[in-house]
């Protein structure tokens, strides 16, 4: 819902009369500083949708110029270049044309909008220190939806939300903001119309005109081309020189960039997404009862299982399995089992009305889910220990530390149902993201994996177990990993070991050699370093 900017809550006003909305005594008033008609309720300040819709046109030259501007700028940071030095400059400029955006619409900026802005900028810095693109790939969907969250917190009052309610409205937020994909010609165009009638100017025609002449420009060239040899070579030579290829690409994405962030903001002010939420749960607690006592029922006796057979190493093993075959199994599983359970709970709070035979199954059930996240946890480490480690078994053991953080929230939840879960279970990934995005685990698995190497000594080794020799898989790691493989005791032994290693340092050093001031990558230009240093020792 917009709202008026608190630090002038009381802007200049003509009152024009009261009357009755709704059964609730309402005032209209004329504010001067917008030109807006707007209705006080009850001490609030509100506009109709027709009314946002013409706040937006009416200051098209600001949002407008601002969003051409931001796509121009966005465009000469990202375009052929995802994860150089630019990507934070991107981030930061996006947060500044967020904050003028909400300036501009008299949306006051909340304090505690500070932990958005500080883990949108963090997670923007991490793109150009690594090299990982699994981990580049997460980290820009975190900032994609911290933005998308960050905007919904600072033009709506989500206080009373469930966690329902919080994914509802960013699925919202992202479908309407495709529906307002027209309102930057519509408004445009309005304001135009305006223009021209206090100029009596005729831009509206200028820019119609250019709209048709580019797409009907395009098919006559393609056709007389192909009609003349000669005129073809003339038109080819012409895009080879002025490379039109690259200025058709860089125009389509300031165009695209245009359109979605417009239409992002307008569908904001134009209340896209409702603030009222539905706190009624009108499903019957018996029916979330009878399938979660019987789950939770199957979970003691599988954790009782994982104490006796796995924790205290006591009963029999089934026959075939070794207690190290059978402990070195079924953490993947064991992690989804946990996931579903953390989206049994999140269910049942939401949907259910609250019963405390059903808060003392969900108690017990996540009880239950910690047992497995230890037994997964217990069965990971293991694992590594006999095949060291990969980028996937670090990412599942960071996975199980979140859970057991977000699970407490939801355990509190349980007994606090005004408890702001969705904001706590947000708090808790973005930190514990920042720290996986930052700690590089291409470097560490390439540095746990080399220490099991064999290099004509077995003291690192226990007798059963066998010398690590995957180097193809280190091979195919990152350039975060490039400081260990490259480094004077490895270079020379992996070399000669191993010819997809010799592939790795040339595809180092080649990357190196490409990086200039606009792509920037730390990673690389560590890794090509690495590389170069080792080749001049040779």
């Amino acid at each position: 819902m917009w709202r008026m900017s608190r630090r002038n809550p009381e802007p200049d006003t003509e009152r024009l009369g009261a009357g009755k909305e709704n059964g609730m005594e309402t005032e209209r008033f004329m504010n001067s500083d917008y030109g807006h008609m707007m209705t006080r309720q009850e001490g609030k300040t509100t506009k109709s949708l027709s009314e946002r819709r013409l706040f937006m046109r009416k200051n098209f030259s600001f949002f407008g110029g601002a969003s051409i501007l931001y796509a121009v700028f966005l465009t000469f940071c990202l375009y052929r270049n995802a994860s150089g030095l630019t990507y934070p400059f991107f981030v930061a400029g996006t947060l500044v044309y967020f904050y003028l955006c909400t300036k501009k619409s008299g949306v006051p900026w909340k304090a505690d909008g500070i932990f958005y802005l500080a883990g949108i900028e963090l997670l923007g810095i991490s793109v150009f220190l690594t090299d990982n693109v699994y981990i580049l790939f997460f980290t820009k969907m975190a900032i994609f939806l911290l933005m998308l969250s960050m905007a919904l917190h600072q033009y709506l009052d989500e206080r009373g939300w469930t966690f329902s309610k919080y994914l509802t409205a960013l699925c919202q937020g992202l479908l309407e903001t495709v529906g307002c994909i027209a309102s930057p010609v519509n408004d445009g165009m309005q304001w135009l119309k305006e223009r021209e009638k206090e100029r009596n100017g005729k831009g509206r025609y200028i820019l119609l005109g250019l709209l048709i002449l580019l797409p009907l420009l395009v098919v006559i060239l393609l056709l007389l081309m192909t009609a003349d040899a000669v005129f073809g070579r003339l038109i080819s030579n012409i895009v080879d020189y002025l490379r039109i290829w690259d200025v058709i690409c860089i125009l389509f994405m300031i165009a695209a960039a245009f359109f979605l962030s417009y239409s992002f903001i307008a569908m904001l002010n134009e209340g896209a997404v409702k603030e009222n939420c539905t706190k009624k749960k009108e499903q019957e607690p018996v029916l979330a009862i009878t399938f979660t006592s019987v789950i939770t029922a199957v979970y003691l006796i599988f954790c009782g299982i994982q104490v006796i057979y796995l924790f205290l190493q006591k009963g029999d093993i089934p026959g075939g399995y070794s207690y190290a075959s059978y402990a070195r199994q079924g953490f993947f599983q064991l992690l989804a089992v946990c996931i579903i359970n953390l989206a049994i709970v999140l269910i049942c709070l939401s949907l259910f009305r609250e019963s405390k035979v059903l808060k003392a199954i969900l108690t017990v059930l996540s009880l239950c889910t910690y047992v497995m996240i230890a037994s997964s946890a217990y069965r990971m480490l293991l694992y590594i220990g006999y095949r060291q480690l990969t980028f996937l078994r670090i990412l599942v053991l960071w996975a199980l530390a979140v859970l057991c953080i977000m699970l407490a929230g939801v355990i509190y939840s349980i007994f606090r149902p005004g408890f702001s879960l969705f904001r706590y279970l947000l708090a808790v990934l973005t930190v514990c993201y920042i720290i996986l995005a930052f700690a590089k685990p291409d470097y560490w698995t390439a540095k746990y994996n080399m220490s099991f190497v064999n290099r004509g000594t077995e003291a690192l080794q226990s007798p059963d177990e066998e010398f690590y020799e995957d180097f193809s898989y280190l091979a195919h790691l990152s350039a975060d990993a490039a400081p260990v493989l490259a480094s004077d005791e490895n270079y020379f032994y992996l070399r000669q070991r191993s010819g997809d290693m010799m592939e790795y340092y040339e595809r180092m050093e080649n990357r190196a050699e490409k990086i200039g001031i606009r792509n920037f990558n730390l990673s690389r230009y560590l890794a090509g370093q690495a590389v170069e240093k080792m080749q001049q020792a040779d």
